[in-house]
């Protein structure tokens, strides 16, 4: 018995094969098959439907009205099934994933993570976009990125925790600090977690502090805590990169520690996604 709700798609091919030709052999010899296995085909397909496709009351072949309707849905059908296809072998070839970053892991152990990423998929195309948290989240939102790993302060939830990050003050050894004077601060600008954090943290101890030096820019900021601008609040893990050398750490309160997270627009991470992040963890161990 024949399963209606699986039909043959090369019984399909041979019946439009009929049905342009109006000849069975003619049929045959369009597909490269025999005669009888076009007959074959479109007796499979018309007990299949339940009806009749073909009328061979003459020796013209004719399309039955069913027939006729057929033709369309049948191109239809294999179009799709020859799109499934296409797509499968440019997916295999043509990968491609935007990557948003904030410029602190640009300056830690990512970018090693990312080198030995594109060497394992070097049929993947992967482009790089860096810019603070709250603002890569934004161009996520409006489908500029695919994937994101920024910063998660505290008590926020957005986006899945890969690790935790201590947040350490960076000076000059040059400079000095006293409670008595009012503390110079190099922050990024309105909107980033570390700036909100060195702010809260302050205030909670009722430390006095300004704003000596602003930047969207992680690099100028290093650059003015070196100039002697102020102090900044920024992850521990740039304790270990060369760009921020003399910077030593100042005796100011403790702050609250930080998440990294990955964060995308849909539900489920895709495979490539899932590989990346996978090797992002091993590399910032909680």
């Amino acid at each position: 018995m024949l399963d209606k709700y699986n039909l043959d798609l090369q019984h399909l091919r041979s019946f439009l094969a009929v049905a342009e030709t109006l000849h069975f052999t003619s049929a045959a010899h369009l597909r490269g098959v025999s005669q009888s296995t076009i007959s074959l085909h479109i007796s499979r397909l018309e007990e299949a439907l339940g009806v009749s496709l073909l009328s061979r009351s003459t020796k013209v072949v004719e399309l039955t009205d069913t027939g006729h309707a057929l033709i369309r849905l049948a191109q239809e059908t294999l179009q799709s099934h020859d799109r499934i296809f296409q797509l499968s072998t440019h997916l295999k070839t043509q990968s491609h994933i935007r990557i948003g970053l904030t410029e602190d892991l640009v300056l830690s152990e990512f970018p090693l993570v990312l080198r030995n990423f594109r060497n394992q998929h070097s049929e993947t195309q992967v482009s790089l976009t860096t810019g603070l948290s709250h603002a890569l989240r934004t161009r996520l939102g409006h489908g500029e990125i695919d994937l994101m790993f920024g910063m998660q302060g505290p008590n926020e939830t957005h986006g899945t925790l890969l690790w935790q990050e201590n947040l350490k003050w960076y000076m000059h050894p040059q400079e000095t600090l006293s409670r008595k004077h009012s503390i110079p601060l190099v922050v990024f600008p309105e909107g980033s977690v570390t700036r909100r954090i060195a702010l809260e943290t302050l205030n909670r101890h009722k430390f006095r502090w300004h704003i000596a030096f602003c930047s969207d820019s992680l690099s100028a900021l290093l650059g003015a805590v070196k100039a002697g601008y102020g102090c900044t609040l920024q992850p521990s893990f740039l304790q270990r990169s060369a760009l921020a050398s003399p910077i030593i750490m100042p005796d100011l309160p403790e702050p609250p520690p930080v998440g990294f997270v990955a964060l995308n627009t849909r539900q489920e991470f895709s495979s490539l996604e899932n590989m990346l992040i996978d090797a992002t963890k091993d590399a910032f161990p909680s």
